[in-house]
């Protein structure tokens, strides 16, 4: 399709999750198209995965399409009204974007060819679920659907070159893969305060937060584990967790509750916090620990560490980019409680020296680079 020099191009997102839904997946693209709707057309095509949001609604110039979901599975809502939705739309718009994972996928792309569009895959994380028969079954066929997507795909992208060498589905693909770090929205911290930590901060203990989707894939039970060990040496932490507990797809939270029990004294549950408090989240930390399994980007980590958050975290491939990059924290063995334990106590020891490297982080998180990076990839995709 042909682009008239005084309109903007028209680009069309296909994501199983959109606003509001809190996961790091949705928020990284709408902080995308908050920060490039003065230069796209955008319309997003999304699961209305909660019955009171709007089929329709309109939010920085981006026109976001929610449709029912017929069934759920494991954590996908699965809409069949979603593709003829995108069948309508996609003959209008210059340049097809799906947010990955993606429940859709396949037809997305067979759909995007059919119709002779161009499509590029981001890809913000292999599907990684807990052991089980049904579940590796539920792998197979994410991994066999993604990798006939990046193969018709005309890019396909990252956040980083770390994740990308190191994914199932990705390293396959190298060839045609440019990895760009998407925009990080930073909020103005509001002036309330959040009373729970407000009297662990008084009481001169050293927080550190974690948070996310209570799931094995995070990692939270080596966390648990870690912490039995360093209190007995360090009794004046606490640590404090913002999210979600009850994941209706996997209880970990529950098969955890033992291990819970045993360090409750130095445990703070917030629960899911609204997006203007988390900046009050940030300021209230010590350091952030990222405890994880497997994780291709950690939204959390990155919004920490630009509020000054020195982050802890596993040295897997993806989560490990921007402490690896940067000194603002340090990593520690994957699924190893002993040597997060000891990392933490050698993050408390050396925190004034890993505080003069934030500014690394701002140069590799700058929006407007980043942005610019993000465009580049679009343009030579129309």
């Amino acid at each position: 399709m042909k682009i008239r020099k005084n309109r903007k191009p028209k680009i069309l997102i296909v994501s199983d999750y959109f606003y509001p839904h809190w996961t790091g997946i949705a928020k990284a693209f709408l902080y995308t198209v908050i920060y490039l709707h003065k230069k796209y057309d955008f319309t997003v095509l999304t699961v209305r995965h909660e019955d009171a949001l709007k089929k329709n609604e309109t939010i920085y110039s981006t026109k976001i399409k929610r449709y029912n979901y017929f069934f759920s599975f494991s954590r996908s809502k699965y809409s069949l009204s979603l593709l003829g939705g995108f069948i309508q739309e996609a003959r209008r718009h210059d340049l097809i974007i799906i947010n990955s994972p993606c429940v859709n996928i396949l037809p997305i792309s067979f759909l995007s060819k059919l119709f002779s569009k161009k499509f590029l895959v981001y890809h913000q994380g292999d599907l990684i679920l807990p052991k089980g028969l049904l579940n590796h079954v539920i792998e197979k066929l994410f991994d066999i659907s993604t990798l006939i997507s990046f193969y018709l795909a005309d890019i396909i992208s990252t956040n980083t070159a770390d994740y990308a060498h190191n994914s199932r589905v990705m390293r396959h693909f190298l060839h045609k893969c440019f990895p760009v770090l998407l925009p990080i929205l930073k909020r103005n911290k509001k002036r309330t305060k959040i009373f729970e930590l407000e009297r662990i901060k008084k009481s001169k203990y050293t927080i550190i937060g974690f948070g996310g989707r209570f799931v094995e894939e995070k990692g939270y039970d080596i966390l648990f584990d870690a912490i039995r060990i360093v209190i007995k040496k360090m009794p004046k932490l606490h640590f404090v967790f913002a999210g979600e507990t009850n994941m209706k797809y996997e209880d970990f939270y529950s098969k955890n509750l033992q291990r819970i029990k045993k360090v409750k004294q130095n445990i703070t549950f917030l629960g899911l916090l609204e997006e203007d408090v988390l900046p009050t989240f940030y300021s209230y930390l010590d350091f952030l620990v990222v405890p994880s399994r497997s994780d291709c980007f950690s939204l959390m980590q990155a919004e920490a560490m630009i509020y000054g958050v020195p982050s802890i975290v596993s040295d897997i491939p993806g989560a490990r980019f921007l402490v690896k990059r940067t000194g603002f924290g340090t990593t520690f063995k994957k699924e190893n409680a002993k040597d997060l334990a000891g990392k933490i106590i050698h993050a408390i020891h050396n925190k004034k020296k890993m505080i003069r490297c934030k500014p690394y982080v701002e140069k590799i998180l700058d929006n407007k680079k980043n942005s610019k990076k993000i465009m580049y990839i679009i343009n030579s995709s129309l």
